[in-house]
């Protein structure tokens, strides 16, 4: 009862529904219900991946993998599957939601081309992505919209409830700036297949990565300049436009880059929960791409960005195991993204028919102003970068550019975006946006890979560089690097030694746990993998180890031998009939003194220095031979010369010994056979005879400073078991 005395009203709430649905005092227990409503949204989810994976299962083992993308092929299947849908009784209003494919589908897969980005590549051919990315979008944007409002104007479209169809400059312009844009997700489903060489690969891939951004900050500002009216706009309009292109795409840099740094700073904490730490990665990453979202910047930008910041700095961090994980589950997210859009761009093809209106005149027009602008735009592009670069784009190259430009399903989605209210032309839009879509997915992205064979375009091969490929490239950069700066020009060399330096020097202590440590580990990885590489080629050759024993005894050293008796071996203790091979190490062992640096900088010496000549079985004798009596004789120089540093008597090689060398007298004491410590491990070995301890040649008798240089010479066969004579080693 209410303060005037009356009765108040109560009202009673609707119990949810999990209150529903309850049995009455006249039901039995059931033994068991089917509820499909509740489970309906996940389950169907679930059932769409799992047909999706079968589907591709299938095909990777068909035939039609050597000629049909296989994007190609789950469009196909989402054509079936509309096709069911449609002929089903009830509501068929099953489509590719834009919030879905923004906020949940296009994140895993702008993830992984962020994490797998080839970092030095891409920042190389940085200036002629941005090129192709910025200025050949705007281009082909201007261009095909103009075309497009020519044909309107001319009337050419044919009437509508006997009135001409006209289309406005500022709808030709949205149309235009979402149908220009290479799709990034079809670029990856298409080129990955063919294995272009990584420099056009990069660049059509870095172009539809980048100018996705441009696209989106296009997309908005016509939409707004719809939303404002032709007959409104003022120039404030218009320099507002412009200047949210610069705002948008460096904003969703910084924001990324900001999220990439939490994330690596985040990681180095992490050694004690070794669980958790592939969390960091998907979580950042993804918040990083929501904030972008949020602030209505380039969300590409950002989570891409994000990605390529945080892996160095994760990778040092995180364990073997997690970091396995944490790759294994982006390739799995960005698969199950792309399967889902692509089956999800063939249901929608057929039933959104309510939103379709066909108009031959601006289909066929609009197909070919995309090839013009795209061939003419890769040309005129790549004739004026040619003029800055070292490695040319070639005229196939430009061909493949050019033909590869394919849409996919960010301009489908935009195109789903548009509302009847602001651009009276969206049902046009919309269809020859698929039309397409899919023309490009299905004509080009069939036809490229014979193209491609026919042109005989260069491919990448899938090696990993050896060691010296790797130093040869660093001795390169700084090479370059030094170069610019004697000349007074900061290039890209000059600047991306500085980023080294200040990433060395600040960055790396700050964002890495243990950064001394995983320098050393460094090397030792290369060692490892240098071994196993070794272990595994004398399997495969041999089928089997023949391990040795090495029991080597230094004898002290004399004044005849100038000092290197130090390296006299034992007998052989092993038997005979073991095949084996005998390789001179040098006790090269510097020993550590002095601060941690210089020590820690000893250790690796000493490990490069062992590691200088490794014999292979897949090597010729003479070849072997050849670098074992080269690396020999430097380790031997350097034990000499730490020898005169720390003031040790070296004897000078003595008068009579080279005027005997010299006159042909060989009359000198031959020494017993002995085995002698190998430079390899005992299982990387080959059927070679006992070695034997003899004098070199005259032509290696000394060296630059007078000494003389005495090793062990394995007395070899070749391949057929004639024995040859060793050619001379002019050089070591």
């Amino acid at each position: 009862m209410d303060a005037s005395g009356g009765d108040q009203a109560v009202i009673t709430p609707e119990p949810p529904a999990y209150c529903q649905n309850h049995l009455g005092p006249n039901d039995t227990l059931p033994l068991a219900k089917l509820d499909w409503e509740k489970v309906s949204v996940p389950a169907t989810i679930g059932l769409w991946i799992f047909l999706s994976s079968i589907a591709r299962i299938g095909f990777s083992v068909s035939p039609l993998k050597k000629y049909i993308p296989e994007s190609c092929v789950l469009i196909c299947i989402g054509l079936v599957i509309g096709m069911v849908v449609l002929l089903m009784p009830g509501d068929s209003d099953v489509k590719l939601e834009s919030d879905m494919f923004f906020l949940f589908l296009l994140p895993p897969i702008m993830l992984e081309a962020g994490y797998f980005m080839p970092m030095k590549p891409f920042i190389n051919n940085l200036s002629t992505i941005l090129m192709f990315a910025v200025v050949g979008t705007l281009f082909n944007a201007a261009t095909i919209g103009l075309s497009l409002y020519a044909v309107s104007e001319a009337g050419w479209l044919g009437y509508q409830d006997d009135k001409p169809i006209r289309i406005s400059l500022l709808e030709c312009f949205t149309f235009s700036s979402l149908i220009s844009a290479v799709d990034p997700v079809a670029v990856i489903a298409v080129f990955e297949e063919i294995h272009v060489n990584q420099v056009l690969f990069i660049l059509v891939f870095g172009e539809s990565l980048l100018n996705d951004a441009v696209t989106v900050v296009l997309y908005r500002m016509f939409e707004a300049f719809n939303e404002i009216g032709q007959d409104n706009l003022v120039a404030w309009d218009i320099y507002a436009g412009f200047l949210s292109f610069f705002i948008v795409g460096l904003g969703g840099v910084i924001v990324g880059a900001m999220f990439g740094f939490l994330a690596a700073f985040t990681s180095r904490f992490t050694n004690h929960i070794r669980v958790i730490e592939p969390v960091f990665v998907f979580i950042i990453s993804y918040l990083s791409y929501l904030m972008a979202e949020m602030m209505s910047l380039s969300s590409i930008m950002s989570i891409v960005t994000c990605a390529m910041v945080m892996k160095p700095y994760v990778e040092e961090n995180f364990s073997s195991r997690s970091l396995t994980t944490t790759q294994n589950a982006i390739k799995m997210l960005s698969s199950i993204s792309e399967t889902i859009i692509f089956i999800f761009l063939g249901v929608s093809t057929l039933t959104e028919h309510y939103n379709h209106t066909w108009n031959t005149v601006f289909v066929l027009y609009t197909l070919v102003f995309i090839f013009i602008y795209r061939a003419a735009g890769c040309l005129w592009q790549s004739v004026l970068v040619n003029r800055f670069r070292m490695k040319r784009i070639t005229n196939k190259d430009m061909f493949i550019m050019s033909y590869g430009g394919i849409r996919g399903a960010i301009a489908f989605s935009l195109s789903a975006l548009l509302c009847a209210n602001i651009v009276a032309a969206n049902k046009i839009f919309f269809t020859t946006t698929i039309v397409v879509v899919m023309f490009t997915m299905f004509v080009q992205g069939i036809t490229i890979k014979p193209i491609v064979n026919l042109l005989a375009v260069k491919k990448h091969e899938h090696t990993e560089p050896t060691m010296n490929e790797e130093i040869f490239s660093r001795v390169n950069d700084h090479a370059l690097a030094g170069m610019e700066l004697i000349l007074g020009r900061e290039g890209q060399n000059h600047l991306r030694q500085r980023w080294i330096h200040f990433n060395n020097k600040y960055l790396k202590l700050l964002l890495i746990r243990d950064h001394k440590k995983v320098r050393h580990q460094q090397i030792l990885d290369v060692y490892q993998r240098l071994t196993e590489q070794a272990a595994a080629d004398y399997i495969e050759m041999h089928g089997a180890f023949h391990p040795t024993g090495s029991n080597a005894i230094k004898q002290p050293a004399t004044d005849e031998t100038d000092g290197l008796n130090e390296f006299k071996p034992s007998v052989n203790s092993v038997s005979s009939d073991v095949p084996r091979i005998s390789v001179v190490e040098p006790d090269v062992e510097i020993q550590p003194v002095g601060s941690r640096k210089s020590q820690e900088a000893r250790r690796q010496k000493n490990i490069l220095v062992k590691s200088m000549f490794r014999p292979s079985v897949s090597e010729p004798p003479r070849r072997k031979e050849s670098l074992m009596y080269r690396s020999m004789k430097i380790q031997l120089q350097h034990k000499l010369q730490r020898q005169r540093r720390t003031g040790a008597a070296v004897p000078h090689h003595r008068q009579q010994s080279g005027h005997h060398a010299h006159h042909g007298d060989h009359h000198h004491t031959k020494q017993p056979e002995k085995e002698v410590p190998q430079m390899s491990p005992p299982w990387a070995q080959e059927k070679l005879k006992p070695a034997k301890v003899t004098a070199l040649p005259p032509w290696l008798q000394h060296d630059e400073d007078g000494y003389a240089t005495v090793i062990a010479i394995s007395s070899s066969e070749s391949d057929d078991g004639s024995s040859y004579r060793r050619p001379p080693c002019h050089s070591a």
